[in-house]
């Protein structure tokens, strides 16, 4: 027959093996949710990043003159010497 104070060590073992095992569940859920998290924060970055190019080149396509005029043309304005002839639209 077993002593007391194995039983009593027999207990606390089992309590701290069960004590392990939730830890490293919550780990592990941790673990998950820190990967989960990092995907969303890269994936939004790339997003940022995709935006950042299209912000670049609209930039670089402001800084030309015949584009500049071509948008200006599409919004009705014309030069001083020229004349505005009305177009049906459709």
């Amino acid at each position: 027959m077993a002593k007391p104070i194995y039983r009593f060590l027999h207990l606390v073992f089992a309590l701290g093996s069960l004590h392990l095992l939730v830890l490293l569940g919550l780990e592990l859920q941790r673990f998950a949710h820190f990967r989960q998290e990092t995907a969303l924060a890269l994936a939004r970055i790339e997003r940022l990043e995709q935006r950042q190019k299209r912000l670049l080149q609209e930039l670089e396509q402001a800084a030309d003159p015949a584009y500049r005029e071509g948008l200006l043309r599409r919004m009705g304005y014309v030069h001083k010497d020229e004349l505005l002839y009305p177009w049906p639209r459709r």
